[in-house]
């Protein structure tokens, strides 16, 4: 939403009347204006701004002698009924309210110096408050780009022209050479919105450790890129971040990609891991892809997310990007997305909705780090929720399934009560407690889960082709156990036989993004279409020069390899190649260098687990 001061609010004097004549800004658009020579900026903002903009009205509407004689050579407009601009702004970044956006300007001019005919009718006037000795500033930009956007709303065309367009002036001056940076966006065919997908449903694993961070410690929101390619799925950031690096969770807070969809990380009231030295201080999100992949989509979702930050932090937190904080050297997000963070992230204003593509119509909220920080093998974060209020927890928590900071505390308090680390992760170790202070027995044998039912998980054991298929009648028995065990195998988690949100993880993975490749060793067209798809290459089937070179890249960003991206895949690559397959699908191969039967084996198995 676009704060405007208001008329009354900057003193603006009453108009003498209003200019009855017709105004078509759709015809046209926008045209930049300055407000004339020398310094005219005021520093700091304040009511200097507005007293400057009241004697900019004053002296339009209201000539002294020497200015009757100045329009009577020539060299000065008659007075005018009202200040002439439809809005100004001024260096900081506010924007004053002058003929609003209903009403034609008086601006743009008219008579034998117009190079336009009917500026005052076709376009809007704008005008920055500062004179040809002072410098654009990114709030003035950022302020421009939200009040063209505004105007589109009252029809404003596409046209942004500066006043020398339309007028022999040397106005808007210094703004001029910076015109293209004033509207960027296109214009939306319809209010757009954005879905938020949870944890729960892009399948996440469950953090190791959670570490909850307030509101009131932020004091930033940075922006990254994942310098992969845009089909790269939420899930496989996840793995690599927990396999390959080691981590607890995922890194950032939350992902956005190019179709705008943002996904839950961290969440709001989480540590992340995406910044050194940053992490409590500063949300994290992600844009899913490489430099100049960034859409206007995208723009907007990252934008709607620090709106978001801001409301619930209680003020204004500092645009950053990953390589501009301090102790950070890197290239990310790279130029296309460090440009627009530094232009002051121009985007559509766009409303989030909760779910998976359709309406939402649960309870709108922050699970962060729901299936993590709340979810578990033993219990489901409402079963949580009521247990912590059947033990006496007051104010009793609401039972909606929402892993939020109010349920983190009451599973906290539960934990100490029953003798446990009070760590917020409801574990084995914190059901058997809780089970031995109430005397009872939630279930959390054989089968039973938070995530899937038995009747789910045979069918699910029998989808992936196990054989014999399974009797899918919800009866938890030994074959069911072995089928569970196998299928977890097959997904690449530990075969415990207890389907927990990291096997609902792996499963989904394995169904939805996974490649169904048969594990024989031979790398052959379709293990190379899965492998082309992977790292970001076109998927042709044919393993040439250019297939090579992003396997190199894939190697570099996602396991350090320090590789020649030449597109030569010697034993330097496959040794890379290798060490990437131990350590995220634990494959057990001999580094080696070599390019055999094992290697594309535990390739296949890791393209299938969509953990490559």
């Amino acid at each position: 939403m676009v704060s405007i001061i208001r008329r009354d609010q900057w003193g603006a004097l009453p108009p003498k009347k209003i200019d009855p004549d017709s105004f078509e800004p759709w015809l046209g658009g926008v045209v930049v204006h300055h407000e004339g020579n020398g310094n005219v900026a005021s520093d700091p903002h304040g009511d200097k701004c507005a007293a400057t903009i009241r004697e900019v009205q004053r002296s339009q509407m209201y000539h002294s002698l020497a200015d009757t004689i100045e329009v009577k050579l020539g060299w000065k407009e008659p007075p005018i009924d009202d200040i002439a601009y439809n809005f100004v702004i001024c260096k900081h970044g506010y924007i004053y309210e002058g003929r609003g956006a209903t009403r034609r300007s008086a601006a743009n001019g008219s008579g034998d110096k117009a190079r336009v005919k009917g500026a005052n009718k076709d376009y809007y006037a704008v005008m920055g408050l500062i004179g040809t000795d002072d410098q654009v500033t990114t709030e003035m930009i950022t302020a421009y780009r939200q009040i063209i956007t505004y105007l589109e709303g009252y029809g404003a065309g596409p046209g942004l022209k500066g006043h020398r367009d339309v007028y022999q002036t040397e106005c808007p001056g210094n703004l001029y050479p910076l015109l293209h940076e004033l509207y960027p966006l296109s214009v939306p065919a319809a209010p757009p919105m954005t879905f938020l997908y949870r944890r729960a449903e892009w399948g996440a694993r469950p953090p190791r450790e959670v570490t909850p961070v307030g509101t009131g410690s932020r004091t930033g929101f940075t922006v990254h890129y994942s310098d992969g390619p845009t089909n790269q799925t939420v899930r496989q950031i996840q793995n690599y971040h927990m396999d390959s690096h080691g981590w607890s969770d995922i890194g950032y807070n939350f992902l956005v990609d190019a179709d705008g969809r943002i996904f839950e990380g961290r969440g709001w009231y989480v540590q992340g891991a995406h910044a050194y030295g940053h992490n409590v201080s500063h949300i994290g999100v992600c844009f899913i892809g490489e430099d100049g992949d960034a859409t206007e989509r995208a723009y907007s979702s990252i934008r709607a997310l620090y709106d978001q930050a801001n409301r619930l932090a209680g003020r204004t937190l500092t645009m950053t990007y990953h390589g501009g904080l301090p102790g950070n050297a890197t290239s990310c997000p790279g130029s296309q997305l460090r440009t627009w963070v530094q232009k002051g992230m121009p985007a559509w204003d766009v409303t989030i909705e909760y779910g998976t593509g359709d309406a939402y119509d649960g309870p709108v909220g922050d699970s962060s780090g729901a299936t993590g920080g709340g979810m578990t093998q033993v219990r489901s974060v409402s079963a949580q929720q009521q247990a912590v209020n059947g033990l006496g927890y007051s104010p009793a928590l609401g039972v909606d399934g929402v892993f939020g900071p109010l349920t983190d505390a009451g599973v906290r308090w539960l934990q100490t009560k029953v003798g446990t680390p009070a760590d917020g992760l409801w574990g084995p170790a914190t059901e058997a407690a809780y089970r031995a202070r109430v005397g009872g027995d939630s279930g959390g044998s054989g089968g039973m889960s938070s995530v899937r039912s038995v009747l789910m998980q045979q069918y699910a054991v029998n989808e992936l082709g196990h054989s014999p298929a399974l009797d899918q009648d919800g009866v938890w028995g030994p074959l069911t156990d072995a089928g569970v065990r196998w299928l977890q195998t097959k997904v690449g988690t530990p075969a415990d036989g207890l389907w927990g949100p990291a096997t609902e993880a792996a499963y989904k993975a394995y169904a939805d993004d996974g490649a169904w490749l048969v594990v024989d060793g031979d790398f052959g067209p379709a293990t190379v279409r899965a492998t082309q798809a992977a790292i970001g290459t076109p998927v042709d089937g044919e393993w040439g020069p250019a297939s090579k070179k992003a396997l190199q890249h894939h190697l570099n960003v996602w396991s350090g390899a320090g590789l020649v991206e030449d597109g030569d895949t010697g034993p330097a690559t496959y040794r890379a190649l290798q060490t990437h397959l131990n350590t995220m699908t634990g494959a057990g191969l001999t580094v080696d260098g070599a390019w055999g039967p094992a290697t594309v084996r535990a390739l296949q198995n890791a393209l299938n687990q969509n953990r490559f």
